[in-house]
């Protein structure tokens, strides 16, 4: 009787530190960023790249009739052009903006999602920003699930611009300020 219940007993044990290891919360550990930057690229970002830019080629009629796509990724996806220049053999994969070009912005990637942000040309529009959704399950290649088409009117587009040409601008004005204080700092020393 006293071997059956410490077999019981033990058992119990380890199925109570079981469960409670598998309901750790996940704010105890340290939680990955959410945007994916150069030094944390993966096989998986390219990938996700090729994905949308596919699906974005497909939906855009005009988008292969004037040649190659030039396909342009933002500084922080730099390291990725090799293997998404591979991928998308049909397109012109740049690190230079261009008028033309489309753009990947930024690339969020989760636990089997991500997201794509696209700034696109589209003609007789100026430029469209896209966040493509996409999923990936083990051993299975990244779909499309969505995509929100961003609007902006004129107006917006007006303000935005501005905001962003008075930031840099501002921006500008204190890096030389800073320099002049340097300067005048280094020139009082003996």
């Amino acid at each position: 009787m006293w071997y059956l219940r410490a077999v019981c007993t033990s058992s119990l044990c380890v199925l109570g530190l079981a469960a409670a290891a598998s309901c750790e919360a996940d704010g105890t550990a340290v939680q990955p960023p959410q945007h994916e930057t150069a030094a944390s690229l993966n096989a998986r970002v390219p990938d996700a790249i090729a994905t949308a830019v596919d699906w974005w080629t497909t939906r855009e009629p005009s988008a292969i009739s004037r040649g190659p796509v030039v396909v342009s990724l933002a500084p922080s996806l730099t390291p990725a052009h090799d293997a998404v220049a591979d991928l998308l053999p049909s397109c012109d994969v740049t690190d230079t903006d261009t008028a033309d070009a489309v753009a990947i912005r930024a690339v969020r990637m989760h636990f089997t999602s991500a997201q794509v942000d696209i700034d696109m040309p589209h003609e007789g529009r100026g430029r469209q920003l896209i966040t493509v959704d996409l999923e990936k399950y083990l051993l299975t290649p990244w779909t499309v699930t969505g995509a929100n088409w961003w609007r902006f009117n004129d107006r917006q587009l007006e303000r935005i611009t501005a905001d962003a040409a008075t930031s840099a601008k501002e921006a500008a004005e204190a890096a030389a300020s800073a320099d002049e204080q340097v300067t005048a700092d280094a020139s009082d020393e003996p």
